[in-house]
């Protein structure tokens, strides 16, 4: 069987084509969610959306078969259909269509076929398995099971479910189950005929039953037309730009925006918060900033709304906000290094960003503690007027960045700190939540950390025109350091003394935040202070807009950046690495400093960002060579480059003639 999305013509990106074999797609309604690739479902989880996957639905077919996959428009609805041409042409031999229901955390699979196939329901190999049927419905189905995931299953890294969770697994029509064979594995036979395949989420056994009496109670035609409705209203909010019909890959955007919005939409969960993707069942808070500023520029607003409600309601539980929170279950945090920094000027910012897009002032008043907690928190961390690094930006996770460098100033983190912080200033004076003393205080640190900014981050070289260095190693010599921290130990990256994942570390004698077995066995020796540059962190202060440098300082910058990428084809986040890493959302930020220095290059990077979508129409985690690595299917890198491709759009550097010289 042979398995390809329906594309979309794109152009070719510098390097050749994209592979389509990592490509995933989402389906889900903030209850239940399921990742897939093409026919084959290789998660389902839920409710909530921060819970261990039940397993993989995988579909067996005869080898001559070929399966195109498409999505309906403005849906998460997918059709997979099966023809026995490889050329794809003609009546297809069957068709399946997945859907999670609108109503209810229920996956749908409707199979009309007429050859016959095999559905293989794999469940996690913890799972217990009870044969059997909802007793209220069994007259309705031709089987069905029900799965028990026990408490302690992890939903990502170290953090267990503290109870059981529940999945009921029921099919009616052609399909039938061959034998009962012991095991978490469900073989199901399909015959020439019309089937359904429901699986339906708790967590609790009561929930998961009642939710699979409900879609036998609907049916799966009346389930399908009220999903399509429920999808359709929702994105008639969307953005309905009037671009010129001359605009350069105009209906590659169009289908951009439709797959980056439901996309993230099928990944956001009914409490606000949006998953991260497959590998991380969490709601980050630096991703979230990302993706709430590509639904302000799809017009979105109260999907974006909706995150920052989500912290809200954490926020007003608990008192705090960490790296990452776990989605519809309660207190769960992902602690990173320095978690008190980055995120905290992100949540800020996008706070702002909202109400600069036509938000609700009321809704600010209403989360001002919550702000005015994320700015004084930060406040502790300066040292000589630098904020260290979050352990879980992206280019440290990438190992772009060293993580010893984790305490060094942060170009990013103050920058944050600085942007944020003078927007909740301005607007907490004129309300008079900050007044007197604190006012003045505010003001100072503000001030003096601004004042100092150049001097700790602009580099200047002789010859050379000035760049924004991404960290400041002096901050380390003039920091008290803390002994322990909550991350990853520097001493398993290199020789892994213990699985994986984010643990306790403490500070050995050479200055490295090692976890106990490397501790004992295998000190490392101590980090030399090196100052990098990274070409994402260089383009922040226009991402930002932020009134720090005048645009022209950082001209030369994006200059030299777009001048190496016309070179290599290529564009690495480290310079001093021809061919290596780029984040996912280089290219993005990229993009939208160039519109907003209105340079000339940008209709070339525009086209040259839409030629990396992969075949459902996502951005990737990272690229090498412009070949997708890590998580597909990513909210946070696709809504930043689809911001940026709309930014450019609307920004009527299409139609503007376009000088003549260099710089073409």
């Amino acid at each position: 069987m042979r398995t390809v999305y329906e594309q979309v013509p794109r152009p070719v990106p510098p390097g050749g084509g994209l592979p389509d074999a990592g490509s995933v797609h989402c389906l889900g309604n903030g209850r239940l969610c399921a990742y897939g690739q093409g026919p084959d479902l290789v998660q389902v989880f839920g409710p909530p959306y921060s819970a261990p996957s039940l397993g993989r639905i995988r579909l067996e077919a005869p080898d001559t078969v070929t399966v195109v996959s498409r999505r309906e428009p403005g849906c998460a609805i997918w059709t997979h259909a099966l023809y026995l041409d490889p050329q794809t042409s003609g009546v297809p031999a069957a068709e399946i269509t997945d859907f999670v229901d609108a109503d209810l955390p229920c996956l749908v699979r409707w199979i009309r076929t007429s050859l016959p196939l095999q559905m293989v329901v794999e469940a996690d190999p913890q799972a217990r398995v009870v044969a059997g049927m909802p007793r209220q419905t069994a007259e309705k189905l031709q089987g069905g099971c029900l799965f028990e995931l026990p408490p302690g299953q992890c939903f990502f890294h170290t953090y267990p479910m503290p109870f059981p969770t529940f999945y009921q697994l029921a099919w009616q029509g052609a399909l039938t189950r061959p034998a009962n064979e012991p095991g978490s594995v469900i073989r199901l036979a399909c015959a020439p005929g019309e089937a359904v395949l429901l699986l339906a989420g708790g967590p609790q056994y009561p929930a998961a039953q009642e939710a699979l009496e409900a879609a036998l109670h609907a049916g799966a035609a009346p389930m399908l037309a009220r999903t399509r409705r429920a999808w359709q209203t929702q994105m008639t909010r969307r953005l309905s730009p009037a671009f010129p019909a001359n605009l350069p890959q105009r209906e590659l955007l169009l289908q951009a925006l439709d797959d980056v919005t439901v996309m993230i939409k099928a990944q956001q969960g009914r409490e606000g918060g949006v998953l991260a993707g497959y590998n991380y069942h969490l709601a980050y808070v630096r991703d979230q900033y990302g993706v709430a500023r590509g639904l302000l520029q799809a017009g979105l607003h109260d999907e974006a709304e909706q995150i920052l409600r989500f912290y809200w309601s954490i926020w007003q539980r608990y008192g705090r906000i960490h790296n990452a929170q776990a989605v519809g279950l309660d207190g769960v945090f992902h602690v990173h290094e320095n978690d008190h920094v980055e995120i905290t000027g992100y949540l800020i910012r996008q706070a702002f960003d909202l109400l600069a897009a036509g938000g609700n002032a009321d809704f600010m008043a209403t989360i001002f503690p919550m702000l005015d907690w994320a700015f004084a928190v930060q406040k502790a961390h300066l040292v000589e007027g630098m904020l260290p690094f979050n352990g879980d930006e992206t280019y440290v996770a990438g190992g772009i960045l060293p993580r010893s460098a984790l305490n060094d100033g942060s170009a990013e983190a103050t920058l944050l700190f600085l942007d944020g912080g003078g927007k909740l200033l301005r607007w907490a004076e004129e309300r008079g939540l900050w007044k007197g003393e604190q006012l003045a205080a505010q003001r100072r640190v503000l001030a003096e950390t601004r004042a100092l900014y150049r001097r700790n981050f602009w580099v200047v070289r002789p010859g050379q025109p000035g760049c924004l260095a991404a960290n400041n190693p002096a901050r380390v010599a003039a920091a008290v350091l803390p002994r322990f921290r909550h991350g990853v130990c520097e001493g398993c990256l290199v020789a892994p003394a213990r699985p994986g994942g984010v643990l306790w570390t403490e500070r050995s004698a050479n200055g490295r935040y090692l976890c106990p077995d490397c501790l004992a066995i295998s000190p490392l020796p101590a980090a030399a202070p090196v100052v990098y540059t990274l070409q994402s962190v260089a383009l922040t202060p226009l991402y930002l807009q932020s009134d720090l440098f005048e645009p022209a300082e950082l001209a030369p910058t994006v200059t030299r950046i777009v001048e190496s990428y016309r070179a290599s084809g290529c564009l690495p986040s480290r310079p001093d690495e021809p061919g290596g890493l780029a984040l996912g959302y280089d290219f993005g930020v990229l993009l939208y400093a160039l519109t907003r220095l209105r340079h000339p290059a940008a209709v070339t990077l525009h086209t040259q960002t839409l030629a990396l979508l992969d075949a459902t129409g996502a951005w990737a985690e990272y690229y090498r060579g412009n070949q997708p690595l890590g998580t597909r299917c990513r909210p946070w890198e696709s809504a930043i480059n689809l911001e940026a491709t709309l930014d450019w759009a609307l920004s009527g550097l299409a139609a503007a003639p376009q000088p003549q010289g260099k710089a073409q």
